[in-house]
């Protein structure tokens, strides 16, 4: 009999797939651990499921076979194609209204309640790990230069100066991660440049891209300029070759998102100075809002009431300002409520840490447009991939900027066509 009395007594499991390792998990973790001493009803289990897109697609798997978790990682990417599957998943505002009467999606910040929103507002997931980059710069190098060491480059222009003093020291001006995010995405967004039809993509799947004016050919082409003259260096997609270019001194200035400042101090010999991404000044109004990447929280469907229940009073655990501000202040990420952003700034947090706060502003302060919002499109893994292949073959000299773009719309624009066309089937 007691034994059975202490099964009646256990905590509901709820099963949670990811993709947090390493440092990330274990603050994660410790977050969970607190949720799981404090819950008497539930119990969250992480289950790592490998990188993003591993975790994505068997989540997608798992749910078709019956055997899905109860709680899946998206990554931003992937989220138009989360929201064209609404039988996989409880939209999160549904279940907080469930179980709180005073949900109130306003508590979150404009920029990562949007992106994970419809058209009309109503949020399908909890933002969690969002990000944004912004500007690295060695501060060594910038007095070796002959650079003010306390004022980076707010501009493109003054990227390029600042490039030319740096490659006369014998450094590379600038590097960067994910191209297509960085010089298109960020790009687009901070400029209040259109980079696809129907407020990129939020309004309709007939959305199509549309990042080939002049001003983003401008910047693809001088980029291929700048790479001839040593004031930029593409060292590849992804981030462990631009990172450690800036780590070891090679190159001055990195373009990266805030979140990556600890892992940056800790490998670096020379003290890091952190900007704002910069804007081009002949555009009317830029800086704009910077759009966000990282990854949120779904509630996959198909399961009780109880589990439901259990997920609810997690995501409203994860949106309090103590956890929020934990995992804010221990990785880099944003908070997701301006609650976590004012009491962080109010503890002095973001006088020791100046990278944190450069990008709430980036995301918090700016104007917001249609071309603020971020990237909503179907299918854009691929496309972000055909993305990079063109903007390579401009780097390297194969193709104009004008051609690359062109390249790169006309063949994305394919994945989408057919990406609405198989929806509009269902």
């Amino acid at each position: 009999m007691l034994v059975i009395s202490c099964r009646l007594l256990a905590a509901k499991e709820i099963v949670f797939w990811h993709a947090f390792e390493g440092f990330l998990y274990d603050k994660f973790a410790e977050i969970v651990e607190d949720f799981n001493h404090q819950s008497k009803a539930y119990h969250v289990t992480l289950e790592f499921q490998g990188s993003y897109i591993d975790t994505y697609k068997k989540g997608v798997q798992a749910f078709e076979q019956g055997k899905a978790p109860h709680i899946l990682q998206v990554y931003e990417v992937a989220t138009q194609t989360m929201m064209l599957s609404p039988e996989m998943f409880v939209p999160v505002d549904d279940l907080m209204r469930r179980y709180f009467k005073k949900f109130d999606p306003d508590v979150y910040i404009d920029a990562v309640r949007d992106f994970y929103s419809t058209a009309d507002g109503k949020m399908f997931s909890l933002p969690w790990n969002a990000s944004t980059g912004i500007l690295f710069y060695n501060k060594k190098a910038f007095e070796e230069a002959g650079l003010d060491p306390n004022k980076p480059p707010k501009t493109w222009p003054e990227m390029e100066s600042a490039g030319v003093k740096l490659v006369g020291a014998g450094y590379k001006g600038f590097v960067t991660a994910w191209p297509a995010a960085y010089h298109l995405e960020h790009i687009c967004a901070w400029n209040n440049l259109p980079f696809a039809t129907k407020e990129n993509g939020f309004r309709g799947l007939d959305a199509r891209l549309d990042f080939n004016g002049p001003y983003q050919v401008r910047h693809i082409a001088k980029l291929t300029d700048w790479q001839k003259r040593g004031i930029f260096q593409y060292l590849g997609r992804f981030t462990e070759k631009p990172e450690a270019a800036f780590t070891e001194g090679r190159a001055a200035i990195l373009l990266q998102g805030a979140n990556r400042f600890p892992m940056l101090k800790k490998a670096s010999s020379h003290p890091i100075g952190v900007g704002f991404l910069p804007y081009w000044p002949d555009i009317p109004g830029a800086p704009y809002r910077l759009n966000i990447g990282g990854s949120s929280f779904w509630a996959i469907s198909g399961f009780d009431e109880d589990v439901y229940r259990g997920i609810a009073q997690f995501f409203n655990y994860l949106s309090q300002v103590e956890p929020q501000a934990y995992w804010h202040q221990q990785t880099g990420y944003l908070p997701i409520t301006e609650a976590t952003y004012y009491l962080s700034k109010k503890k002095g947090f973001y006088e020791k840490n100046p990278a944190a706060e450069v990008a709430v502003l980036e995301v918090i302060n700016g104007k917001i447009t249609p071309n603020t919002k971020g990237i909503r499109l179907g299918n854009y893994p691929i496309i972000r991939d055909k993305i990079i292949d063109y903007l390579e073959k401009a780097f390297s000299g194969e193709l104009s900027a004008k051609e690359a773009l062109d390249r790169a719309i006309q063949e994305g624009n394919e994945v989408l066509s057919q990406f609405e066309k198989e929806h509009l089937k269902k």
